[in-house]
Formats: structure tokens, C-alpha cells, sequence
């Protein structure tokens, strides 16, 4: 069972960083164009799948940041998103994996 888990955890890896490599190649303000989504804009969308990551990971692990809003603009710039996205992958890979 923990081999599939590890699988998932390795595919969502793998699957955010296309995601953000199609994303960059978005301008700044396409990025954060209001397009009537739940979340408003693809910025806004991928800031809170990260925030729903985090929340997940604090309570798996009683560790991490976690917002009381999972529609908290966490960050305002993709560069930054993504190195956050980037680091809470590699812990979740690493949590399921441990």
C-alpha cells in the first residue's frame, strides 16, 4: 500500500511542475486575470492548491504552516508560488515516504 502512496505523492510532483512550467509561460497579468473561477484567477487557483497542501500536511504531521483560508493569496508572484510549491512537494514525497 505504501508503494502506491508513494506513487501518488511522486505524480503530483511530477504533475505541479508542469503545471507550473505551462503557467510561466503566462504573462504577469494573465496570470492574475479575474476569470470567473472559484478562486478567481490561475494565480489565485494554484496559490490555493498549495494552501490546501499545507493544511493537509499540518494535520498529518502537526508541522508547517497552514492557512485559516484556503483562498489566501499567499503569493502575489509565480516565481515565489513555485519555489513554495516546489518545497511543499519535496515534503510531502519525503512524509510519505518516511
Amino acid at each position: 500500500m505504501k508503494q502506491h502512496f508513494m506513487m501518488f505523492a511522486a505524480y503530483n510532483q511530477w504533475a505541479n511542475g508542469r503545471l507550473y512550467d505551462a503557467a510561466a509561460d503566462l504573462a504577469e497579468e494573465e496570470l492574475g486575470r479575474d476569470v470567473g473561477a472559484v478562486f478567481g484567477s490561475m494565480l489565485g487557483t494554484l496559490n490555493h492548491l498549495l494552501a490546501v497542501d499545507r493544511v493537509w500536511m499540518k494535520r498529518f504531521t502537526g508541522e508547517g504552516d497552514a492557512p485559516s483560508n484556503t483562498a489566501a493569496m499567499l503569493y502575489h508572484a509565480l516565481p515565489a508560488l513555485r519555489l513554495a510549491r516546489e518545497a511543499e512537494d519535496r515534503r510531502i514525497v519525503d512524509w510519505v515516504g518516511g
